[in-house]
């Protein structure tokens, strides 16, 4: 027998009961470290023994993340799925445990409250989205999520211009992290890199970056921009928080491309009525109802582009780990 589909209809609204459970048993995991002691094959048994738990509720658990994909089970036991151990193993360069922390942490504030928020009658807290000390506080989380998944998928994003490789100077307006800038620096140590910042992350990312040749810029992009010229500035994530409106933004950053140069976004583009992609509509309803929805829509960034004068557009919609982005890229004429 054929079972009915579960992505429509009451299949769908079942299913959506699962995704609590799903979220409890990858925080238990995170916790109990149960990931680490399953990095080979082990008995439930001798798990419940290593892990001092009883053996009967222990192997439910373990069976629910096989059955949820974090975890495999064949007859000698259970052992954390090869694709998710990099990423929660303690010590790997790839791990996201603090990431993931954080991002549960900032997408679930306010679930408590959601009938309040949607009628208006929960306050919002925090500056627009976020401050300066939600940066600071984040630091350490956002530069592992750069090192586990982020600048694997944007690397190629500067090293695939057409630009590249003739480029001299780079400016990244909110970076968060050296991450990207240390990869780009292993493709071209004669690069000339410039991170610009808020001032408590920049001297966190000047801490992290150690002998790294990087200029590393204090400002806040409403206020000042780093002075001189460039022949790449990239903008990844980091442009929802111009105070005079997008294209204002960018007029004011276009005018820091030296002739010939490129402006690069990577954002996510909101489409069919701001209700898609998924991840990005229903992983920032919480921030957005309590400081409002700042999620740029498609097309939007190379429309400013466009009106700050940049010529010779290009775009790409680009499939990531942490959700579907769209690549702008637009130049200053020569």
């Amino acid at each position: 027998m054929v079972s009915p589909d579960r992505s429509s209809g009451a299949g769908l609204l079942l299913q959506t009961l699962e995704g609590p459970i799903r979220y409890a048993l990858l925080d238990w995991a995170l916790d109990s470290g149960v990931f680490g002691f399953c990095e080979s094959h082990v008995a439930a048994d001798l798990l419940a023994q290593r892990m001092e738990l009883p053996v009967g509720p222990l192997s439910l658990a373990l069976r629910a993340l096989v059955a949820a994909g974090f975890m495999e089970a064949d007859e000698s036991g259970f052992r954390t799925a090869p694709d998710i151990l990099p990423f929660v193993k303690t010590g790997s360069p790839c791990n996201m445990i603090e990431t993931l922390r954080m991002m549960a942490g900032t997408r679930h504030a306010g679930l408590g409250q959601f009938g309040a928020l949607v009628a208006g009658k929960a306050s919002g807290s925090g500056a627009r989205l976020f401050d300066e000390a939600h940066w600071d506080a984040h630091h350490r989380s956002l530069a592992g999520f750069h090192r586990a998944v982020a600048t694997e998928a944007t690397m190629p994003c500067l090293t695939g211009l057409p630009e590249w490789a003739q480029a001299r100077t780079l400016l990244d307006i909110g970076p968060g992290s050296s991450a990207l800038a240390a990869r780009l620096l292993e493709a071209r140590p004669d690069l000339r890199i410039t991170l610009f910042d808020l001032p408590p992350v920049a001297e966190r990312i000047r801490a992290e970056a150690g002998s790294l040749p990087l200029d590393i810029l204090p400002g806040n992009y409403n206020q000042t921009l780093p002075g001189g010229q460039f022949d790449i500035i990239w903008c990844s994530m980091s442009l929802y928080f111009h105070d005079k409106g997008l294209p204002a933004l960018i007029f004011r950053l276009s005018e820091r491309l030296a002739p010939g140069g490129v402006m690069v976004s990577f954002h996510e583009a909101l489409s069919d009525h701001r209700s898609a992609p998924s991840e990005h509509v229903l992983g920032r309803l919480l921030p957005a109802l309590r400081q409002g929805d700042v999620s740029f829509a498609d097309g939007e960034i190379a429309d400013a582009m466009a009106g700050a004068g940049l010529v010779r557009p290009s775009s790409q919609l680009l499939s990531t780990a942490f959700g579907r982005f769209r690549l702008d890229a637009a130049r200053k004429e020569i």
